[in-house]
């Protein structure tokens, strides 16, 4: 079978327009994060946020020469551990400016004496200086996770000295304006980091900057000075299995990708390929993950992998954020039990009562009350976040009127208790209802014992499960192959630590048989598949 590029960061950025499928509702998500208004895009893991924005970036710069896009992603934030009460805010500018000033070197714009000096505390400062002294507090703060480190961010600029140094940068050079596309933000689950974020975001705006951001459901916390409606335009990435264009919308997403016997054997199987689509729920990492586990499309195989994936490998996955951060293992858990033990059986016995009376209906959707306990929201929004579940909408009532929040399991959680997934499949899906659904109620008996699992997850927590996860084993990393992974093994890089700690250089030191381009290759792949483990 075909391999595919599982994560935007594995594509070079000359090739993401050749992969990009762009339908009406990605057309209306583009227009907005290319337009002035600051834009916050939402969706859950795999759901192509990075790639929208990478399009984005892309037709802004072909648009016209006086756009200059920056491309940022925060995706080292859990490595960040200092005594800075605005570790977040810091780290994020120093960043932001580093990748900035790189941007403009790379097309040649001249920043003068003066901007340098903006963009500085110190008046001495050239052009090199501050970005020698950028890259030098982005990389101790990368680093402060290890410990023992003296941070000296005197010489990082005032946020207004920010937005003046980028005025002139645009006047200077008839730029119209400079577009931040901030990728992973918010994504670790640390309020305050999270905060800062928002703060920053905030800050920055001016008639020469444009901000977005990729957001994670059901995580993000914006803090008391960010209010959603007024300060940016939000939009969420989701594409619902019941669209008219749904099928063929993720068939063009897979032949972009897909050799001509990939082609021709999904044509083939046309009806195989689409429960496969059907079972992601509208995300396309899940699909492309499993057709690149087939090794041949036809039946048998197709039920098997969907077994494989909806009822174990998708769930491991959310276990796995709880032992990543220990503070929410308890309502991690919960939230699985409740929806594999409580809801998902509700909504098979519904669908089974509707099949025994001979009613063509069915449904993957549940309803929660909004005055339901906190912690089984928590739960269910993490649930959001690893994107088992999806929020369909909110203040819906429910046979007494009162009001809640319906949610749509994963379509292949469903259909993969059945015992030949693919063969429910067809009429499952066109008896599909979003009106009808099981509902709990605010006080249902499955809540019981929910209470005592918020806790308070302070920094010292975070630590603790940073260190326990740098601690852990390469084999974690599930998209590293296992040729890689013995190779680095021989090498005496064992643990996600080590990994993150040598360079390109040092694996082809290292590693016997592996040239530049093959260790630059492993380094960008360890690299990618370690920051989204680390990450969440």
């Amino acid at each position: 079978m075909s391999e595919f590029y599982l994560r935007t960061e594995s594509i070079k950025q000359s090739d993401i327009l050749n992969l990009s499928v762009v339908n009406s509702a990605d057309r209306n998500i583009l227009e907005v994060l290319k337009s002035n208004e600051p834009c916050l895009l939402e969706g859950s893991r795999g759901t192509g946020k990075s790639f929208l924005m990478r399009v984005a970036e892309l037709e802004l710069e072909a648009e016209s020469s006086a756009n200059v896009t920056v491309f940022v992603p925060f995706n080292m934030s859990s490595l960040i551990t200092t005594e800075d009460n605005l570790q977040f805010y810091h780290w994020m500018l120093a960043k932001t400016l580093k990748y900035l000033l790189n941007k403009l070197r790379k097309k040649g714009v001249v920043v003068s004496g003066l901007t340098a000096n903006l963009l500085s505390n110190d008046e001495s400062d050239t052009e090199d200086g501050v970005q020698v002294s950028l890259k030098q507090i982005v990389k101790m703060f990368e680093d402060s996770y290890k410990g023992n480190l003296t941070l000296d961010i005197s010489s990082l600029p005032d946020i207004e000295d920010v937005k003046e140094a980028i005025q002139l940068i645009c006047e200077e050079n008839s730029i119209d304006k400079i577009v931040f596309f901030f990728d992973e933000a918010a994504h670790v689950f640390r309020p305050e980091q999270q905060r800062q974020f928002f703060n920053l975001f905030k800050d920055l705006r001016s008639p020469y900057i444009s901000c977005n951001a990729a957001i994670y459901p059901g995580v993000t916390h914006f803090g008391d000075s960010f209010e959603l409606i007024h300060d940016c335009v939000y939009k969420k990435l989701e594409r619902n299995i019941s669209d008219s264009d749904y099928l063929q919308y993720f068939k063009d997403i897979v032949f972009k990708q897909s050799d001509d016997k990939l082609k021709s054997d999904i044509d083939k199987q046309r009806d195989l390929f689409n429960t496969l689509a059907l079972s992601s729920g509208g995300n396309p990492r899940m699909l492309l993950r499993t057709l690149q586990e087939l090794s041949k499309i036809n039946t048998s195989n197709v039920n098997s992998e969907i077994k494989s994936f909806y009822r174990n490998q998708i769930w491991l996955e959310h276990t796995e954020l709880g032992e990543k951060y220990k503070g929410h293992q308890g309502v991690i858990d919960w939230g699985r039990d409740f929806l594999e033990n409580t809801a998902i059986p509700r909504v098979e016995a519904y669908n089974n009562s509707r099949k025994e009376k001979g009613v063509d209906e069915s449904t993957i959707y549940f309803w929660v009350h909004k005055d339901s306990p906190e912690a089984v929201k928590e739960a269910l929004r993490l649930l959001t976040y690893t994107g088992i579940i999806r929020m369909v909408d909110s203040a819906v009532r429910a046979t007494r009127a009162e009001l809640g929040t319906r949610y749509e399991i994963k379509y292949g959680c469903m259909i993969s208790l059945e015992s030949s997934p693919h063969g429910e499949s067809a009429e499952f899906y066109k008896n599909l209802s979003i009106k009808k659904f099981p509902e709990f109620g605010k006080n249902h008996p499955s809540y019981s014992g929910s209470d005592v699992l918020l806790q308070a997850n302070d920094e010292l927590q975070y630590k603790e499960s940073l260190k326990s996860l740098l601690d852990k084993s390469i084999d974690v990393l599930a998209l590293l192959t296992s040729w890689q992974k013995e190779k680095l093994k021989s090498a005496g890089i064992q643990t996600i630590e080590n990994l993150h700690s040598n360079t390109e250089e040092s694996l082809i030191e290292k590693i016997y048989g592996v040239g530049p381009a093959r260790a630059r290759i492993m380094k960008n792949a360890a690299n990618a598949e370690l920051l989204e483990y680390i990450s969440g």
